[in-house]
């Protein structure tokens, strides 16, 4: 429990430390997050640096590959490094769209076409991993069985890779909000890597609940820097992978639950418009539409965590 614990405040400590740092870099060097012009009036947010993301994925990826050396040497190093490998991975992917959105100063960044083929690229090397690490192809439905795909694995990993580092960019929109909601799942996330006795998904899980923690301190309203697609992304792979390791991906969809409205909202909103050129919400991703509705951020990210955390006790409560 101890190295748990000294996971957490190792990468707390140095996202605390470095922080400050990397924002007076980001605003010297002018790197400030491009605000959309269609949404909210957040102009109020021009000037603000991005890619905090960078600092907490860096910080949490180390504390967790110390806290595996720690545990069980190298094999603890190795058996923690395919979480690892998928945060950076993603993480990767989202620094570059960040990168191109500031120097284009515009909203897109990574054209949809390379950056699909980087997260395609980004979920082979994943399964190339697992693959070396005799991590079995097989997949649990409930209700269903267990089914061994085979090579056909690769399918179902990208689709959840993809989906999943994707939902998370969707829900980051507002201070604080997509870094609270992960700190509820990731927490859910580790009380499963207990009960299963998975030690080093519960040294990651800790890691990344400690660097999120540290960048809150920043990012909560109003955010002195925002973490960017290079942390929505990174955050996004890591559960997904984790939820593989356990053995359970499908609970991600109830421990993800806001994850999955954010995201429904926005397809539920491009289908209406473009088939009845007729907007279902006010806004999407659904939380704009609570700033419509003249809801401060403070009061929508404490709906969205209060709403996370009870759904992640009674997942919890469930699986139990």
């Amino acid at each position: 429990m101890s190295e748990n614990l000294w996971a957490l405040a190792r990468a707390m400590i140095v996202t605390v430390i470095f922080m400050p740092f990397l924002i007076k870099f980001l605003k010297q060097s002018k790197e400030q997050a491009v605000i959309r012009k269609l949404g909210p009036d957040h102009q109020s947010k021009s000037g603000t640096p991005s890619m905090g993301g960078a600092l907490f994925v860096v910080a949490a990826s180390l504390s967790a590959l110390i806290g595996g050396g720690v545990y069980n040497g190298w094999q603890g190093i190795m058996a923690v490094g395919l979480p690892v490998v998928a945060f950076l991975a993603y993480a990767l992917i989202g620094g570059i769209d960040d990168t191109l959105k500031l120097i284009n100063h515009a909203d897109d960044g990574f054209a949809f076409k390379p950056k699909l083929v980087a997260q395609t690229m980004s979920a082979a090397l994943i399964m190339i991993i697992m693959w070396l690490g005799h991590v079995p192809f097989t997949l649990y439905i409930p209700m269903f069985g267990t089914f061994n795909l085979g090579i056909f694995y690769f399918i179902f990993l990208w689709f959840w890779l993809v989906g999943w580092s994707n939902a998370t960019n969707l829900t980051d929109g507002l201070d604080g909000l997509l870094a609270g909601i992960s700190i509820i799942v990731y927490s859910a996330y580790t009380v499963l890597a207990m009960n299963m006795h998975n030690q080093t998904l519960v040294i990651f899980n800790f890691s990344v609940i400690g660097a999120l923690i540290g960048f809150l301190i920043f990012n909560k309203p109003k955010a002195k820097i925002f973490m960017g697609d290079t942390g929505s992304l990174a955050l996004g792979a890591g559960l997904a992978i984790e939820s593989i390791l356990l053995g359970v991906p499908f609970s991600l969809l109830w421990f993800g639950l806001i994850f999955v409205i954010e995201t429904l909202s926005v397809i539920i909103q491009t289908v209406g418009y473009h088939f009845w050129h007729k907007r279902i919400f006010p806004m999407a991703p659904i939380h704009h539409s609570f700033e419509k509705f003249g809801w401060s951020e403070w009061q929508i990210g404490t709906l969205f965590w209060i709403l996370s955390a009870i759904v992640a006790v009674a997942g919890i409560f469930y699986m139990n």
